[in-house]
């Protein structure tokens, strides 16, 4: 599927700046030192462009999905860059510097890079709010007028196969 979709995974949650040009996460200090480790992995696989630090979403998803499996514990970072990052130009210690050195540069961009929103995960397919969030490969799969992937005909299937039922709640 990742050859139909143009991904840009942002990491910040529901952060807020605060007065003082800081930030502050929905769930603490730590959900916003992972969400920079995020951040940074992006920010340093594109040369230290804000601009197209988007476009590294795909290459950073394997440290992205270990962060997130692991509840995104910070102290979970290091492990999680080692093991899924392997082949990666950028070190660790490099991310942790960013982590530490760049930290306001990061998450303002990436504060800056969504539009407003109430609730996480906010997904955007096709430019449409997709507002549940557990059907997004479905949703891109529908959206996608090529021709589709292997990993789409599993919900081309399941419709096909779907009896037609309907409920009435009175």
């Amino acid at each position: 599927m990742a050859a139909i979709i143009d991904l840009k995974l942002v990491a910040y949650g529901n952060a807020k700046q605060n007065a003082d040009g800081s930030y502050s996460c929905q769930h603490g200090a730590g959900e916003c030192e992972a969400d920079a480790q995020e951040l940074c992995t992006q920010y340093l696989l594109a040369n230290s462009d804000t601009n197209t630090m988007w476009s590294k979403s795909m290459e950073a998803w394997p440290f992205i999905l270990c962060m997130e499996e692991a509840d995104g514990n910070p102290a979970k970072g290091e492990s999680c860059y080692t093991s899924s990052m392997s082949n990666s130009t950028v070190s660790w210690s490099q991310v942790s510097s960013c982590v530490d050195n760049d930290f306001n540069l990061v998450t303002g961009a990436a504060k800056d890079a969504t539009p407003n929103h109430d609730y996480v995960p906010w997904s955007l397919v096709g430019g449409e709010l997709l507002e549940n969030s557990n059907l997004l490969q479905k949703a891109v799969c529908d959206a996608y007028t090529g021709t589709k992937p292997e990993s789409c005909k599993f919900f081309q299937a399941a419709i096909d196969a779907k009896p037609d039922v309907h409920c009435d709640n009175n």
